[in-house]
């Protein structure tokens, strides 16, 4: 993500990265200027990069991949991240990252991370014991 960030600022005639009161926005606004006041113009960039992979794959012959990709929507990315965040990190820090109102909204995907475990592990074969 770095050598990307790195590339967009040098395309956009800009240092390599933000130094100390740089104030270019990092995503700027389609119309007007600054930063952006929704998330609706990030949504719809993430979107498009969705179907652009879609549209790709199904040029290079790989259907299947294509259609799984197909389903892939803005807020189920969002929930994959969460739901991996909340492996590594302090789940307060989680919460304020998603902008939860409560922890008990977090906790879910922490729920649901115990629920994957025990079906996972109804799964497992035990070894006797020698």
């Amino acid at each position: 993500m770095l050598n990307a960030l790195k590339r967009y600022r040098q395309a956009l005639g800009l240092s390599s990265l933000p130094f100390p009161g740089d104030n270019h926005p990092l995503i700027p606004k389609q119309k007007g200027c600054g930063n952006l006041t929704s998330t609706r113009q990030l949504r719809d960039i993430v979107q498009d990069c969705f179907n652009i992979a879609v549209n790709r794959l199904n040029q290079d012959g790989m259907e299947t991949d294509a259609e799984g990709l197909q389903s892939a929507t803005v807020h189920w990315l969002r929930h994959t991240g969460i739901s991996d965040d909340v492996k590594k990190r302090p789940k307060e820090h989680v919460r304020d990252d998603a902008g939860h109102s409560s922890s008990a909204i977090t906790d879910r995907y922490i729920d649901i991370e115990k629920r994957e475990r025990h079906a996972s592990a109804k799964k497992k074969k035990l070894r006797p014991i020698s």
